[in-house]
C-alpha cells in the first residue's frame, strides 16, 4: 500500500472508529458511560506512548525548535478546548455536571470538527516520515475517536434536535479523512524541519489529549484497574513499535 493510499485508509478508520462511538451511545448510552473510563484510561497510554516514545524524538531530531512546538501544540488545543467548551475524555458524563455551558451546540460542533480535521493532518504527517510512525500515530488516533464519538454524540444531542446531532456527530467523525485528504496536497512539498515542527505540534497535542481530556477520568473513577489500563496502553504501545522495528 502507496504513502497516500495508507493516509486515506487509516484516517477513515480513524472516523469509523468516531461512528462506533455514536452508535454505542445510540444503542446504550448508560453501558458506554458506565465503562468508558477504561477506554480512556487505555487511549491515554497509547496516546502517551506515541508521543514519547516516537512523536517527540523524531521531532527532536528534525528540528532544533521542535520543544517550542510540542509546547505550542499543546498550548493551541488548551485554548481550542477553553473557547469551544468542549472535552474528549472526562466531560463525557456532561448529564452528571450539568454544566449550562454545554447548551452551545454550533460551537461544540465547530470545535471538535477542527480538533478531528486536525487529527487527520496529523496521520499524514505521520506516515511522510515514515510509514510505521504513521501507523504507530494513527493507532494512538484511532484509539481517541471512540471515545471522541461517544463525546461529540452526547454533548451535541443535549442542546440539539437528535437527527441534527447525528448528522454533526457523523461530520465530525469524517472530517477526520478530509484532513488526511488535504494533508496529501501540501505535505509533500515540506522541508523536512517543516514537517519535523508538525510532528512537534502533533506530540503536543497528544500529550494534552492524553493529559487532560483522558488521563481526569482515571482520577475521577479512581482505581488500580484504571491505571492498569493505562499501562497496558503504554506496553501495547511499545510491544508494537518493537515488532515493527525488528
Amino acid at each position: 500500500m502507496g504513502i497516500a493510499s495508507s493516509i486515506i485508509f487509516y484516517s477513515a478508520i480513524a472516523g469509523l472508529s468516531t461512528m462506533v462511538g455514536i452508535a454505542l451511545v445510540i444503542m446504550g448510552e448508560a453501558w458506554v458511560l458506565r465503562y468508558s473510563h477504561y477506554v480512556n484510561s487505555f487511549a491515554a497510554g497509547l496516546i502517551l506512548g506515541v508521543a514519547f516514545f516516537h512523536l517527540f524524538p523524531e521531532s527532536l531530531e528534525l528540528s532544533g525548535n521542535a520543544l517550542l512546538f510540542i509546547f505550542l501544540g499543546f498550548l493551541v488545543f488548551y485554548l481550542l478546548e477553553n473557547m469551544m467548551v468542549l472535552h474528549s475524555g472526562s466531560e463525557i458524563h456532561f448529564s452528571e455536571k450539568k454544566n449550562p455551558r454545554h447548551a452551545k451546540g454550533l460551537v461544540m460542533f465547530s470545535g471538535l470538527f477542527f480538533h478531528s480535521l486536525i487529527d487527520g493532518v496529523i496521520i499524514g504527517v505521520g506516515f511522510e516520515i515514515d510509514p510505521k510512525l504513521g501507523l504507530l500515530t494513527s493507532l494512538g488516533i484511532i484509539s481517541h475517536e471512540l471515545p471522541e464519538g461517544v463525546t461529540s454524540f452526547s454533548l451535541l444531542v443535549t442542546s440539539i434536535p437528535r437527527k441534527t446531532a447525528v448528522k454533526m456527530a457523523v461530520a465530525v467523525a469524517l472530517a477526520t479523512p478530509l484532513g488526511a485528504i488535504i494533508s496529501l496536497a501540501f505535505i509533500g512539498g515540506l522541508s523536512e524541519a517543516t514537517v519535523g515542527l508538525l510532528l512537534a505540534m502533533a506530540g503536543g497535542t497528544f500529550l494534552y489529549i492524553a493529559a487532560s481530556d483522558l488521563i481526569p477520568e482515571t482520577h475521577e473513577k479512581g482505581g488500580i484497574l484504571n491505571a492498569l489500563f493505562l499501562l497496558l496502553g503504554v506496553l501495547c504501545l511499545f510491544s508494537l513499535s518493537k515488532m515493527l522495528a525488528a
